[in-house]
């Protein structure tokens, strides 16, 4: 990849296949009677903020506060994600291996569980960047200070990237990054749910990241 490219990459529904709150959520859930009327609220409060219905701060708290998870939840949650890497990065593993200085990790999700979830892929710490916990009193609560704990905190951190970028990504705060024009392209990852809403408003709709490794080569 060119050294002037950079890559920023979604991580839930896209780096893997599905949401990590919900899968939080259904590990932290597993012994309530109303579990699945509580993840119904989840899925709902996520889908809203992945097609720009509600804030995504707001969403994020509302979730957290549904959830109230633990340590194991956790630990179990990383071991789950392992397993459900999208198949089209995990086929492409070489392309981070070889080009990880040039590719970022910007999400909604949680530090603590993407770090160790990609951690074959090379990607470095600092090119990690995602909400993080705080644990007080046996309780998990969301660091608040940081950027990807409020609305438009995509933005803020990509600007913050200097060079050529292109985001990928499934939901509209992916989009978002290129409509405040702090990423060139758009691609919206398709390989494990498609946001028809978005569709018209991407550079390209993909359902493999060997399509994206292409693109960006006809890019350059």
């Amino acid at each position: 990849m060119d050294k002037k490219i950079k890559l920023i990459i979604d991580f839930d529904s896209t780096f893997v296949k599905l949401e990590t709150i919900e899968i939080l959520a259904d590990f932290a859930l597993h012994t309530k009677n109303d579990k699945d009327k509580i993840l119904n609220q989840i899925k709902d409060i996520t889908n809203k903020a992945m097609i720009g219905k509600i804030p995504f701060s707001r969403a994020l708290n509302q979730r957290i506060k549904l959830i109230n998870p633990r340590q194991e939840h956790i630990n179990k949650t990383i071991i789950f994600l392992k397993k459900n890497i999208s198949k089209s990065f995990e086929k492409n593993i070489e392309f981070f291996r070889k080009n990880h200085e040039n590719c970022y990790i910007i999400s909604g999700g949680f530090k603590e569980i993407i770090m160790p979830v990609i951690e074959d892929f090379n990607i470095k710490e600092n090119q990690i960047f995602a909400n993080t916990f705080i644990h007080k009193n046996n309780n998990i609560t969301i660091n608040e200070n940081n950027p990807l704990s409020k609305d438009n905190g995509k933005n803020i951190i990509a600007k913050n990237i200097s060079g050529y970028k292109i985001i990928v990504g499934d939901g509209y705060t992916d989009y978002e990054v290129k409509k405040y024009k702090n990423a060139k392209k758009f691609v919206q990852f398709v390989e494990n749910i498609n946001r028809i809403s978005l569709n018209n408003k991407a550079d390209l709709v993909c359902d493999d990241f060997k399509k994206i490794i292409t693109f960006i080569k006809n890019d350059i």
